[in-house]
C-alpha cells in the first residue's frame, strides 16, 4: 500500500512523468485546483492534491480517484473515496492510494518499454544550440534570437 505520499510520485529517468493521485466528480470530470484565500494578499495559493476535494468550504466534492501523470495520461480505474474514513482518520496520508499508483507504475513500465536511447550526438544538439543562441545574444543582436514561424519548438527547447 502506499501511505504518507505528498508529494508527486516519481522515477530516475522520467522526470517529465511525474505521477500522483488524481480525482473526479461525480459527473466523471476532473476538476481544477482548488484555490485558498489566505488573507489581504494578492496572491492565492492552489492545490491538486487529492484530500483538498472533500467538498467543504465550497470545494469540489470528489467521488472517486485515479491515476494522473504530468504527460497528461490518466488512469482508467476508479476508486472510490470514502470521505467519512478519511475524516475519520484525521490524515489523508493515511489513506490508501495504491490504485492509482499502481496504475500509474504500469503506466511508466509502459513508457519505459516504448523509450529510445538517443545517439549521443542527438543528445549534445539542443546544449549546442543554446550555446550559439547565447553566442549571437552577446553579440549584440538579439532580433536573431528570436523564434521564427518554422522553428519556435527549437527555439524553446534550446532556452529551457
Amino acid at each position: 500500500m502506499v501511505y504518507g505520499v505528498r508529494e508527486g510520485w516519481r522515477r530516475e529517468g522520467f522526470e517529465s512523468h511525474e505521477g500522483a493521485v488524481g480525482v473526479l466528480l461525480a459527473d466523471g470530470s476532473e476538476p481544477g485546483p482548488v484555490f485558498f484565500d489566505l488573507g489581504s494578499g494578492s496572491t492565492f495559493h492552489e492545490s491538486t492534491s487529492w484530500w483538498h476535494y472533500d467538498g467543504t468550504f465550497r470545494r469540489p466534492a470528489a467521488t472517486s480517484m485515479r491515476g494522473r501523470c504530468a504527460c497528461g495520461w490518466r488512469g482508467t480505474s476508479r476508486y472510490p473515496i470514502d470521505w467519512e474514513k478519511v475524516r475519520e482518520d484525521d490524515d489523508p496520508d493515511a489513506y490508501d492510494t495504491s490504485g492509482p499508483y499502481t496504475e500509474w507504475e504500469a503506466h511508466l513500465d509502459d513508457v519505459a518499454e516504448r523509450a529510445v536511447t538517443l545517439p549521443e550526438d542527438l543528445v549534445a544538439l539542443p546544449g549546442q544550440v543554446r550555446e550559439r543562441l547565447d553566442r549571437l545574444w552577446l553579440e549584440g543582436d538579439p532580433a536573431r534570437c528570436r523564434p521564427t514561424p518554422g522553428c519556435p519548438r527549437v527555439h524553446a527547447a534550446a532556452c529551457a
